[in-house]
């Protein structure tokens, strides 16, 4: 397992859950052959081991940065996903104060896939976070 990830307290018990069920899910998929790694919410559906998105048949051009953000909803889909969260996982450090940084990266990824084929599959959560669930 290594010291790859830490968290520091005071955390909340749904971000330790979440990124325990990462944990499990990146060892159990260790031995998973190359073209078995998808993850999918509804239509949209993500290669990881070829680096790509597509929502039904149409392939989508996703930034470094939009990938990781929709990578890390898809491992966690019907989990909500703090500004935090997304802050130490996908930007890697721990920010103290306010930021828009993630709404703007959610605003071009709801750009990209919920206004571009007519679905909401990305949801707020008002005053926690973000959640990608099915339709």
């Amino acid at each position: 397992m290594g010291a790859d990830d830490y968290i520091t307290k005071p955390f909340a018990i749904e971000e330790l859950l979440a990124r325990i069920r990462v944990t499990l899910r990146k060892h159990a998929s260790s031995d998973k052959k190359d073209g078995e790694a998808l993850l999918s919410c509804g239509a949209l559906t993500m290669d990881t081991s070829r680096h790509t998105v597509k929502y039904g048949e149409d392939e989508i051009d996703l930034t470094n940065r939009e990938f990781v953000m929709l990578r890390l909803m898809l491992e966690n889909k019907q989990i909500v996903l703090s500004r935090e969260t997304f802050l130490e996982r996908v930007w890697g450090y721990d920010y103290m104060g306010e930021t828009n940084v993630v709404d703007v990266y959610i605003r071009y990824l709801r750009s990209k896939i919920d206004d571009a084929y007519g679905v909401n599959l990305i949801k707020t959560v008002r005053g926690v976070g973000y959640v990608i669930k099915d339709e």
